[in-house]
């Protein structure tokens, strides 16, 4: 049998095929890989889901009520989940490389701690080779819970002039403005 490596039988090889390609932008801040928590207006994150751009349609998982779903376009396959468990047996059939999921409080009314726990805890497995962004337009003590356990934070918070922004990763936190794009301006003489 022909072997190109020139390895000896039963040597594995691990390649390691560097981060995961940038699929989305929320704002200025790039998303990769890995388990994602966002909190932002609407605006902002229906911007970063309609930028989701590619062949391969990403899974948008929602709950019992969404703000966001009307207004995605793109390639998307939508599943609703009504419980908590109904949301981890989609996510554990998921097969997509991109998955969106809208955080809804009411999955997590009648979520004992252990349930809570299997869900994040799989959301950062699927996050090692996958890349999982569980968004929301309203923060609450379960998504700031969960925020603690993500491999990333981003905190969109609109002010006149723009939007301010929070990342929070494992190499500290990154704070920036990011000013809202208004119409061109022209000079006037007088």
């Amino acid at each position: 049998m022909y072997n190109p490596f020139h390895l000896h039988p039963g040597v594995e090889v691990y390649i390691d095929l560097g981060a995961l390609p940038t699929m989305i932008e929320v704002l200025s801040v790039e998303v990769y890989g890995g388990f994602n928590a966002v909190a932002a207006p609407l605006e902002v994150c229906l911007d970063f889901l309609n930028g989701y751009r590619s062949r391969f349609p990403a899974l948008y998982v929602c709950g019992n009520s969404s703000k966001a779903l009307d207004g995605i376009r793109g390639n998307f396959r939508v599943r609703r989940g009504f419980t908590i468990h109904q949301l981890i047996e989609i996510l554990l059939n998921a097969y997509q490389d991109m998955i969106f999921i809208e955080h809804d409080a009411l999955l997590f009314e009648d979520c004992d701690f252990h349930t809570l726990e299997d869900f994040v805890m799989l959301l950062r497995q699927i996050g090692r080779d996958r890349t999982v962004v569980y968004f929301t337009t309203n923060r609450d003590r379960i998504f700031d819970f969960l925020t603690t356990l993500a491999d990333r934070y981003i905190l969109v918070e609109a002010e006149e002039g723009g939007y301010f922004i929070a990342e929070v990763d494992e190499k500290g936190i990154n704070q920036r403005f990011y000013p809202k794009m208004v119409g061109q301006l022209t000079l006037e003489v007088f």
